[in-house]
């Protein structure tokens, strides 16, 4: 990816006089870094919040809704067929996995996110340092649903949606649990179009944090202490991603 790529998939600037001021009143792209949730810090925020909202029941009449444009019904639809998948008795948990796992490929622009979470380590990198990264990546990202799997009783409504530009939405959504009668959690997706024109999620907002952001100061920090090795830190993600699979299996036996 190009360094012009990257900057345009960070923090690229809104291209309308209205669509900034639009931005200004709603959502701040370029906001806080600091996660204040000790759940989400722990399990890594970007992938733990995300599948929290891929797993959660589907809420029809959202993604029915007549107002509803091409990357709010996508965003709807993706948290649907996430729900399907895990709540398939039929299969088994090896099975819902990785099924899962390809759910979540075909959601997130793998490629960008993970390119743009090494920051500028990924400049100059060798292809076989990447792939091994965005394999490691995609690793984690599975390793968290299967800690997810327990999560349930709670619902998932896009209420909205502002355009950057043609190529680049924000979805905003409500996070409504049945058994908390506390006001709905905001949430938000920004959404962009792939190489091939699909649409796919390359950030994603819980708390007033941008969670791709706050993955790439936590990599980066990481490359910074080790050599700038990314296959060291492709390593460290596979033994986060096994010690989150050992806990889960250890809760399993237990419960």
């Amino acid at each position: 990816m190009s360094i012009g790529a990257l900057h345009a998939f960070g923090e690229g600037p809104t291209n309308s006089a209205p669509g900034k001021a639009r931005m200004a009143k709603s959502i701040q792209y370029n906001g806080p870094r600091s996660l204040n949730t000790p759940a989400l810090r722990q399990c890594h925020a970007y992938v733990f919040a995300l599948v929290l909202v891929l797993v959660a029941p589907p809420n029809v009449s959202a993604a029915n809704s007549d107002k509803a444009n091409p990357a709010e019904t996508f965003v709807q639809n993706s948290v649907d067929k996430g729900h399907a998948i895990l709540n398939d008795s039929t299969a088994s948990v090896g099975e819902r996995e990785n099924r899962f796992r390809a759910h979540l490929l075909t959601v997130i622009d793998l490629k960008r996110v993970s390119t743009f979470t090494l920051g500028p380590y990924a400049r100059g990198a060798s292809m076989a340092a990447i792939l091994s990264f965005e394999n490691a990546f995609a690793d984690f990202v599975t390793a968290v649903y299967q800690r997810s799997l327990d999560i349930d009783g709670q619902t998932i409504r896009v209420t909205g949606s502002v355009a950057r530009a043609t190529d680049d939405v924000i979805v905003t959504a409500d996070v409504t649990r049945v058994a908390v009668k506390d006001a709905p959690s905001k949430i938000a997706f920004r959404v962009r179009k792939t190489d091939n024109g699909n649409d796919a999620v390359v950030d994603f907002q819980a708390e007033g944090v941008w969670l791709a952001l706050t993955q790439r100061d936590d990599f980066t920090a990481y490359l910074q202490q080790h050599g700038g090795d990314i296959l060291q830190l492709a390593g460290e993600l596979e033994s986060r991603a096994e010690r989150i699979r050992a806990g889960a299996t250890a809760r399993s036996s237990s419960g």
